[in-house]
């Protein structure tokens, strides 16, 4: 530490000093040296320090005029520092008198004072200034918003410190070739993550675009978040009850009441608007008339319901669950006691990212005694069951169910797949569905099936089960296997094998069939038993007829068991009149067209009922959209061979001119295979055929039909079953109603759905088989647009959609998953002809998605370079120049001239600006003038962030740079931003330096072997406590002496254990009072400072007494040569204060040891890891010691009071001198000696950090600049 010596100045000097910045005061001072001190230097130093000296090559005697000698502070403050504790003149040497010492002390501590106030306020040399690691990293940081420690993962080197011990100091911090390769390597690592957007740019940790795009998905999946809830629900209870809570409020104050009402409850003030709204809307319409007797029906069929359903659920026992990795595959074996028609469940659980597993089951089942008979999954298909000699077997029943809650039969059966009658299927609906291969060898589709097995997928949200009824009461042994057998391998299937115990439903059921009698739209048979077996029968796997004694048996046995657990069939037995059907106005009929063979049918008949096929068309396939109508030969051939023409009405009404118009009931037929060949080529067959079907307005408005288009899928021109059955009064075919009915009976439907969404977004966003699915991202979010978010919400909504399309890039990865599953569905079979053509419908999207991209992405360039600009002026800190601007633009156009693309053309630009030395260094410019000068306001707002945050300015600051000069905003500003968490970087860079305990984690020096509980994670924890210690004084503007005498340190759990400090859990940082008993409370309970200034495998109390004379700002004289060190482990029978004292005895360490031990000696309660030492482990009065002026103290509390108390002053002065040092990033010189005795005694009288810093950034040191080249004065 440079030293700032205090002399007492003798009253006979007064005038002296007070008068010394004039002339008469300098000849004054001159005088007197020439008289006085001249002479006493030459007796008293020239010895050593004379024409040939011996020290330092110090001349002392070469200074002949007092104006000689004043030139140079720095060589009197030592002499008198040096004169001041005994160690000038040499022990050995002659020795001055008392008043001789202080005559010289005396002068010395004049002149000084003389010279500080001539030179107050200097603001020390010009230099360049290079960013430390640190205070790269944490620029980098703000700047980009990620913490990369660009520094460490180029593994820089280390920084060297200077002035007064930190590491901001410019002359201390050279730049070698091999650091300048290093930044821009740096550089080009944070231009690598910089992730460009439709606007702009931001950055991820990351400089892969998969984890681009989760970051963008999770931006947007937050936002779904803060307004919806899972699911994406809306928050309707709560909002709805604010409604009625404060409906006479709402009703008097208006908006600005509702408004009041969302922010002091915290509820969605848009949301809690539009409810209020839609429930006062005198124009709402009525919802559709109850028939109460329909409505009592309903809900007594719901209750009958719901109680077998609690019966079904009560009889399940899991027998074995297990979730089945990725291409794996799990066995079973388990043993059950069953009655006679009980179930075996085995059932297939979907994952929750996705539903449709490939899970392939094998599955036996065997009887342990009596006729010891086996039931198999091969028995499913009817010409493997002849290999079984056992004819009650066919009494078992193998079916497909959907367990959601009430199981529900897979009916939609299919005998034969891509041609194999070995492979068949059951399904309801798209999923789920089962697979069954009956053939001895295995068969090879979308992916490979095994032989004999089953192949199951549920679907998303609906298990699927292989359910087996025993026909017998036994104990049977049931074994098999569940396997992944996805072919893209996904995450994995879960399954479970039951015991459904057949509980008593008959009282359930006879309810049951009688509330479900006649309800509407059910068609159902008044006996619900008639319809559960064709259920039934529609769910086994063997539909076709068998032999009649075998079918007798079949239906015993259901008779039998139909009142145990005919709740399998419930979910398919009474649905119907949950499924009423959709009314619409229009639809859009189609079907698979393979022959240009059509018929077009609307039921039933209806007098005077018109129906309007408009834009017959043909779609997908090889070939572009065909509609019929538009095409002249077609039109006339259409129009030919149904005898209708388009855009005529039968009775003259006006249609549209691509229109078939036919009455409901009636059958039209359109043959146009006898086209010629040309014409017939230009269908591109085969293709799906559509229309949008619609009734015409002359019709009856109690008009309705269903609509059917049927065409012909070959085979000598047969025609082909509808895609939906043409039967009237099927609930899966849409009803079509007359336009002014659909829109009368929909709106107030709509109004409700509306203002009552279900769900107001798509949660997932990515579909749940994304592997599967074409596109990756659906957005479905209009409810959460139009009854959540205000204007800035939508905004920020469709930037982030925006922005996750941009970063993606999905559109360009579309057309090669378009056109790889197009050709892999390019086959010869009926399922994969129909996916292609329904792939070939996307195609036009596709390639405008592409193109849309494509496009984006050139028009958000020169918005990437705005940014780039505006970026450049945050890293340099100042406005960029036109100039600058310009190279900048050069350099990139270069590179696209170059041939080399925007985007790393971008990147290049980027690492470009981050490798320039307006950002590396801190470039200031000097004065113009012979004196110093006011910085810019740029300049000292990178001066007041690098001192509080160790980074840049924030926008905020830079904003008011222009006005740091006005003392006001300064403290504005400085206030502020010691409320930042930014300000660690001050608490680590001045703190934890200041105590010697910045590079703790790598340079600890404790012996590991010795120390085993030294964990990493204990290491980590001794080092981040300084730093949050002191991050806590300066946020919470505490004392600035509480660095000594604070009762309080900052622990998690790892430190608070080690410390053996009890109620501290969980790893979060928290401020911990009254600590002093267990050895805690300011810097010295710090223990990574007792750890750093022990030795390697014991403690050293010279060490830890040295560091404590440092704290104090005394200067240790080197070890004197020849000194031998202390043993690393005391000799046997002695302690550490033994060894040390023995040591103090040479007469060459007895000098300094006696100034430096008794601190060390105090601190001999704590180990060499900083923990309190067991009371056993200490000797009695290893911890006491008497200082130098002869002040006795005992431990850690005796040392902590007498440093707080005698020697407050001089602590705080040396941390003064300390913090002086490191805000102006130079050692203290002699023209900072004022600022330091205001800071000292501001501390001394309890002021806080932020008092203290305000003096710092105000002072002219702080605020100014000298010219490049300046004379010492």
């Amino acid at each position: 530490m440079s030293p700032i010596i205090r002399c007492p100045i003798p009253a006979l000097l007064v005038s002296l000093t007070l008068g010394a910045a004039s002339a008469e005061g300098a000849d004054n001072l001159a005088q007197s040296f020439a008289k006085q001190i001249q002479p006493l230097l030459v007796k008293t130093c020239g010895k050593c320090h004379g024409t040939k000296p011996k020290d330092n090559d110090l001349d002392l005697t070469s200074f002949a005029t007092a104006q000689m000698i004043l030139a140079k502070p720095k060589v009197l403050a030592d002499v008198a520092e040096r004169l001041r504790d005994g160690d000038m003149p040499p022990r050995k040497a002659p020795q001055p008198s008392e008043a001789e010492r202080k005559l010289l002390l005396e002068w010395i501590g004049a002149a000084l004072e003389v010279e500080a106030a001539a030179r107050a306020g200097d603001p020390g040399p010009v230099t360049l200034r290079r960013l430390s690691n640190t205070a790269y990293d944490n620029a980098v940081r703000d700047l980009t918003g990620m913490d990369m420690r660009p520094t460490q993962a180029r593994e820089f080197p280390t920084d060297s410190v200077g002035g007064e011990g930190f590491a901001n100091v410019g002359d201390a911090m050279p730049v070698t070739p091999e650091l300048v390769e290093r930044y821009h390597q740096a550089a080009r690592d944070v231009a690598a993550r910089a992730v460009l957007l439709p606007k702009g740019f931001r950055f991820s940790t990351s400089p892969d675009r998969p984890t681009w795009t989760e970051e963008a998905l999770k931006s947007l999946r937050s936002f779904h978040a803060r307004h919806a809830g899972p699911n994406g629900a809306p928050p309707l209870a709560a909002h709805l009850a604010a409604t009625l809570r404060h409906r006479d409020k709402f009703t008097s104050g208006g908006p600005a009441a509702i408004a009041a009402v969302a922010a002091e409850e915290k509820l969605n003030p848009t949301y809690l608007a539009a409810l209020w709204a839609g429930l006062n809307r005198k124009s709402a319409g009525p919802l559709p008339p109850v028939d109460p007797e329909k409505q009592r029906r309903l809900m007594a069929s719901q209750s009958a319901k719901q109680k077998i359903e609690s019966r079904w659920a009560s009889s399940k026992r899991v027998l074995a669950e297990s979730k089945v990795a990725e291409a794996g595959s799990v066995p079973f074996e388990r043993k059950v006691s069953v009655q006679r028609g009980e179930l075996l469940l085995l059932t297939v659980l979907p994952n929750d990212n996705h539903g449709a597993d490939s899970t392939l089951v094998e599955w036996t089942i065997r009887e342990t005694v009596g006729d010891q008979r086996t039931w198999s999954v091969s028995d499913v298909v009817p010409n493997l069951r002849k290999g079984n000699p056992l004819p009650d077997k066919h009494e078992a029943r193998w079916s497909f169910l959907e367990t959601t809650s009430t199981p529900v039969f897979l009916t939609e059966g299919r005998d034969s797949i891509a041609g194999r009658a070995e492979l068949k299927s059951w399904r309801l609906g798209p999923e789920p569905s089962v697979f069954v291969n009956s053939a001895a060898e295995p068969i090879k589709a979308w992916t490979t099936l095994p032989a004999r097995s089953f192949f199951v997928h549920p679907g998303p949200k609906r298990p699927v089960a292989v359910a087996w009824t025993s026909p017998i009461a036994g104990e049977l042994l049931v074994t098999g296997r569940v396997a992944d057998a996805h072919p893209a391998g996904l995450d994995g299937v879960s399954f479970e094998l039951s015991h459904i115990a057949a509980p008593d439903l008959g009282p359930a059921l006879a309810e049951l069939g009688s509330a479900s009698t006649n309800l509407p739209d059910a068609g159902l048979a008044s006996d619900p038993l008639v319809s559960v077996r064709e259920k039934w029968r529609a769910a086994t796997t063997d539909p076709a007829p068998v032999l009649a004694e075998i079918k007798t048996t079949q239906d015993k046995l259901f008779r039998d068991n139909y009142r145990k657990h005919a709740v399998i069939a419930v979910g398919n037995g009474f649905p119907a009149w949950e499924d009423l059907h959709r009314v619409v106005a229009r639809e859009r009929v189609e079907g698979a067209a393979r022959e240009p063979l059509f018929r077009l049918v609307a039921l039933p008949a209806q007098p005077g009922t018109f129906v309007l096929w408009d834009r017959l068309r043909l779609e997908g396939g090889d070939g572009p959209t065909l509609v019929l109508a538009e095409h002249p030969e077609l039109r006339e051939a259409v129009e030919a061979a149904c005898g209708l023409k388009f855009g005529h009405h039968p009775q003259d009404r006006p249609v549209s001119k691509s229109a078939l118009v036919t009455g409901a009931g009636a059958e039209v037929v359109i043959d146009l295979r006898k086209l010629p060949a040309p014409l017939l080529k230009s269908l591109t067959l085969p293709r799906f055929l559509r229309a949008d079907v619609s009734l015409d307005e002359g019709s009856p408005e109690k008009a309705a039909v269903q609509a059917f288009l049927i065409a012909a899928t070959g085979g000598g021109g047969n025609l082909a079953e509808p895609v939906a059955q043409a039967t009237p009064g099927d609930p899966r075919v849409a009803r079509i109603v007359h336009p002014r009915v659909a829109a009368e009976r929909a709106r107030p439907a709509a109004e409700f759905r509306a203002l009552f969404p279900p769900a107001v977004l798509f949660e997932p966003i990515v579909p749940r088989d994304a592997q599967g699915s074409l596109f990756m991202y659906h957005r479905e979010d209009e409810p959460l647009r139009r009854l959540l978010l205000d204007q800035a919400d939508r905004a920020e909504l469709d930037r982030l959609w925006s922005e996750l399309q941009f970063v993606s890039e999905q559109a360009f990865a579309t057309p090669r998953m378009l056109e790889g599953n197009v050709q892999y569905y390019r086959k010869p079979n009926d399922g994969a002809r129909i996916m292609f053509f329904y792939l070939q419908l996307f195609g036009d999207l596709v390639t405008k998605e592409e193109a849309d991209l494509r496009a984006a992405q050139v028009a958000a360039e020169p918005g990437h370079l705005e940014a780039l600009f505006a970026f450049a002026a945050r890293a340099w800190r100042r406005p960029i120049t036109s100039e600058e601007r310009t190279a900048i633009l050069a350099s990139y156009r270069a590179d696209r001239t170059d041939g080399v693309q925007h985007d790393p053309a971008f990147r290049a630009a980027l690492a470009r600006v981050l490798s320039s030395p307006w950002f590396l260094y801190r470039v200031e410019q000097p004065a113009t003038g012979p004196r110093w000068q006011p910085v810019s306001g740029d300049e000292l707002a990178t001066r007041l962030s690098f001192l509080l945050w160790d980074s840049i300015p924030d926008d905020e600051l830079r904003a008011k740079a222009a006005r740091l000069h006005d003392s006001a905003v300064m403290e504005e500003q400085l206030r502020r931003m010691l409320k930042d968490g930014r300000m660690r970087g001050m608490a680590g860079e001045f703190g934890a330096r200041w105590l010697g305990v910045r590079d703790f984690v790598a340079n600890h020096g404790r012996n590991l072997k010795h120390f085993p509980e030294f964990t990493p994670s204990v290491r980590d924890a001794l080092a981040e406590e300084p730093v949050r210690f002191f991050e806590d004084l300066l946020v919470n503007d505490r004392p600035v002496a509480d660095v000594i005498a604070a009762d309080a340190t900052v622990l998690n759990d790892v430190l608070a254990k080690h410390y053996g400090i009890p109620g501290v859990t969980g790893p979060e940082w928290r401020r911990v009072e009254k600590v002093s008993a267990y050895g805690r409370g300011g810097l010295l309970g710090f223990g990574a400072v007792l750890a750093k200034t022990a030795a390697a495998a014991r403690t050293s109390p010279v060490k830890r007494g040295a560091w404590v004379v440092q704290v104090l700002g005394e200067r240790l004289p080197k070890t004197p040569p020849g000194v031998p060190p202390l043993p690393e482990t005391p000799p046997a029978g002695l302690s550490v204060r033994e060894i040390t004292e023995q040591h103090r005895k040479d007469a060459n360490c007895a000098g300094c040891h006696v100034r430096i031990d008794p601190y060390g000696m105090t601190l001999e309660g704590f180990d060499a890891l900083g923990r309190l030492r067991p009371a056993k482990d200490l000797k009695p009065g290893d911890a006491k010691a008497i200082t130098r002026d002869g002040t006795e103290i005992d431990g850690f509390v005796g040392l902590r009071d007498y440093l707080a108390g005698p020697r407050r002053e001089d602590l705080l002065q040396a941390l003064a001198h300390k913090l002086t040092g490191y805000a102006l990033g130079r050692a203290v010189q002699l023209s900072d000696r004022k600022l330091v005795d205001e800071l000292t005694k501001t501390m001394v009288a309890g002021g806080r950090w932020s008092d203290t810093l305000l003096m710092i950034v105000r002072s002219e040191q702080f605020r100014c600049i000298r010219p490049a080249v300046v004379s010492t004065k």
